[in-house]
């Protein structure tokens, strides 16, 4: 039985996390909009994610974790978490980006750039980019050669390295270097400084 509060759960919503239940949808876009404003994205990436179908699970839960459903045009998140969902709405603004010639193989080698970058301004970034770029040998992978995670270079994903580094600097481009920011613009405000 579905709660008043809450309304039956999208096929997507099932599908990812399980839930048969979600927020509304005039709840999850207002929680969109209020984080719209708490970070510094720019006026056309805004523009750009509200023409898009927002849903969120639980609101009244900090759980991380979402989706991007690139063929649905829908962004999920799990709960209010607000570094899941800059995740998943950076991933919605770099999916036709990254197909444009030559711009997906020249972030990858920014990211690599940044895996050796020793300004401590930009260490939090650094840190994330060499996980991305040599893998985590302490962390466990059974279905590695390495046995251990070997990172996302290897197969050339750029496209969880985008997300991962704007949820990880949480849309604060002073925290990323010149080189990577220009990745950015359009997404976030001060990405075209240089």
């Amino acid at each position: 039985m579905t709660r008043r509060d809450k309304v039956p759960a999208s096929e997507e919503m099932r599908q990812g996390f399980g839930f048969e239940e979600m927020e509304p949808p005039e709840r999850a876009r207002a929680w969109f909009e209020a984080l719209f404003t708490r970070y510094p994205f720019t006026a056309e990436a805004c523009h750009e994610f509200r023409a898009l179908r927002l849903e969120v699970g639980d609101l009244s839960r900090e759980w991380g974790g979402g989706f991007w459903w690139g063929d649905r045009g829908l962004v999920t998140v799990r709960g209010c978490q607000d570094e899941a969902a800059l995740h998943e709405l950076a991933h919605a603004f770099w999916h036709t980006r990254r197909e444009q010639p030559g711009v997906a193989a020249a972030f990858l080698d920014a990211v690599v750039r940044l895996s050796e970058e020793r300004s401590p301004r930009y260490a939090r970034a650094a840190t994330l980019a060499g996980h991305y770029v040599h893998g985590i040998p302490s962390q466990p992978d059974p279905n590695s050669p390495t046995g251990f995670w070997r990172g996302m270079l290897v197969e050339g994903n750029d496209w969880e390295m985008f997300a991962g580094l704007a949820s990880g600097v949480m849309g604060n481009m002073r925290l990323l270097p010149p080189y990577v920011r220009r990745f950015y613009q359009g997404l976030f405000e001060g990405a075209e400084e240089s």
